[in-house]
């Protein structure tokens, strides 16, 4: 199904008059300001059109101007260094969204799932969003204690940007709660895009921040990333009038949440990064729409519990669904609607067009229970782009080391039939940890490989304390004990504190971080 329109979505047609702007953003939120009559304070000019198809000057508080011309359309907001916190806004430039991949340190996904980065906590029997109330009217700081602003790849102001952050530490959930409630109020039909509980998505909002953040010094990993994100979230029903209503909430939770620490530098910092943000994602996303659908559809012909907490899942999209071994991509049932888990496909591409998942269920994990079971042949499942690692990059002539722990195994075993499938010259060990020899259900896949690929050397790996010992260096002191490994491509895949340990003890051989790629699947 095609849900991304380029009609609606049209650069260019989200925000004819700034009035209109104010006015729909502040609904049902605050209590709107007069937009000034001189721009004062870096406020905007009377009467301008800030529509991205118009010219349009902005003062910038010092008689000086600049042309907003060449915008993509963004709503945006007046400022005023004397603004009452939370009171005032229109609409901002959107380009982060609320469905991205990251969450924040700490939280746990559903075993099984992969995260790229680490997904959040399961949700809880939660209903919708619930509005936030504003704090206490505060006068906003005229001038921020910030260094100069810096030279950027992107031209940001990383400094503000991260000060943003770092304000707001431990604070950020909150933060989710507020840009929700802004987005909700503001743009109601908007709550239909997402499930009726939020918790992972506020997680998602968080970790995006801090990814987009973190990365801004490096122009090739975010402009990666960001198109990247644009190109997934066309599977949410995003399309390019809704970056506007995002960027709004966002910078309006950030206003509030920060009270009288929010300058007008940090609000400028977010507005010219969000242009720019939003700029690569819909062009990334219109792009897409071109040549693949939002989604495919596929219907499960397989379902097999091999464990109590463990099933082997394979679908047959409906279309072509173009995927290499050691990828991932997002699943959605309908038996959980609107909630999207990551995991990796288990199989190289086949002629029948089966893909097969692996999926372990943990505690209360909505998507991986209900996949696991009570999924049964005949079902639908909704498959996202596929995204990730080649890890059988024919490009490659290093051999490769795999560390993999319980259902990270499952893109391994794709990457392992396509070398066997192609006769790939190159040597791959294998270590396969679990918390006992039973766990460790795809042992008998890998030795059958094994026998028609000479070249694959697998280690299997079990504590000899039994299932209850979770030592994390056991891996890493295993794998390191086996040679050096300073010429090969690395993969690895599994539990966190197993990922972790075996990462440290790689990076004391020295190995180039170009050569080692990490998915981390959260718990055991």
């Amino acid at each position: 199904m095609w849900t991304h329109s380029r009609e609606t979505g049209k650069r260019g047609t989200v925000a004819r008059n700034v009035r209109d702007a104010v006015a729909t953003a502040s609904a049902g939120v605050e209590e709107t300001e007069p937009v000034p009559s001189s721009p004062a304070g870096g406020g905007l000019a009377p009467g301008v059109d800030l529509a991205g198809n118009d010219s349009a000057a902005v003062a910038n508080g010092k008689g000086e101007t600049y042309n907003d011309a060449d915008r993509q359309g963004i709503e945006r907001f007046p400022y005023s260094g004397a603004a009452v916190n939370g009171v005032g806004h229109g609409q901002a430039p959107g380009a982060l969204m609320a469905f991205s991949n990251s969450s924040v340190p700490g939280n746990t996904p559903e075993a099984g799932e992969l995260t790229f980065p680490p997904e959040p906590p399961q949700p809880s029997e939660s209903g919708p969003e619930t509005q936030l109330s504003s704090p206490e009217p505060a006068v906003i700081a005229q001038s921020a204690r910030l260094e100069p602003v810096p030279a950027s790849p992107m031209g940001f102001d990383t400094v503000a940007l991260r000060g943003t952050i770092e304000m707001t530490e431990g604070k950020l959930d909150k933060l989710a709660q507020r840009f929700y409630s802004n987005l909700f109020a503001s743009h109601p039909t908007l709550r239909e895009l997402f499930p009726a509980s939020m918790e992972v998505q506020r997680s998602r909002l968080v970790g995006a921040l801090v990814r987009i953040v973190g990365s801004a010094e490096s122009r090739d990993d975010l402009v990666a990333y960001l198109e990247g994100l644009g190109r997934d979230h066309r599977k949410f029903g995003v399309i390019t009038e809704h970056y506007g209503p995002l960027g709004t909430a966002l910078v309006l939770a950030f206003r509030q949440e920060m009270g009288e620490l929010w300058t007008e530098r940090h609000e400028k910092a977010w507005i010219h990064a969000y242009d720019a943000m939003a700029m690569i994602m819909t062009e990334a996303a219109e792009r897409d729409s071109v040549m693949w659908p939002s989604w495919w559809d596929a219907e499960v012909v397989f379902h097999r519990r091999l464990l109590d907490d463990l099933a082997i899942i394979q679908a047959r999209p409906h279309t072509d669904f173009p995927y290499r071994p050691g990828q991932y991509c997002y699943v959605s049932s309908s038996r959980r609607p609107k909630m999207w888990r990551a995991y990796s496909m288990a199989s190289a591409p086949r002629d029948d067009g089966l893909v097969e998942f692996h999926v372990r269920a943990v505690g209360a994990g909505w998507v991986s229970s209900a996949l696991v079971w009570r999924t049964e042949a005949g079902d639908i499942l909704k498959l996202g782009a596929p995204q990730g690692y080649d890890l059988a990059n024919p490009r490659s002539e290093r051999d490769l080391l795999c560390i993999a722990g319980g259902v990270g195994i499952a893109p391994i075993l794709a990457g392992l039939q396509e070398l066997e499938q192609r006769l790939d010259g190159r040597r791959v060990h294998v270590f396969y940890a679990g918390r006992d020899r039973d766990s460790l259900y795809a042992l008998p896949h890998l030795e059958s490989i094994g026998v028609r690929y000479r070249r694959l050397t697998v280690v299997p790996v079990v504590s000899p304390e039994g299932p209850e010992d979770r030592s994390p260096d056991l891996m890493g002191n295993i794998v390191s004990a086996y040679g050096d490994w300073r010429h090969h491509d690395v993969y690895l895949a599994g539990p966190s504190s197993m990922v972790q340990a075996a990462l440290r003890r790689l990076r004391e051989q020295q190995i180039p971080e170009e050569q080692i790629v990490c998915d981390d699947y959260g718990t055991w």
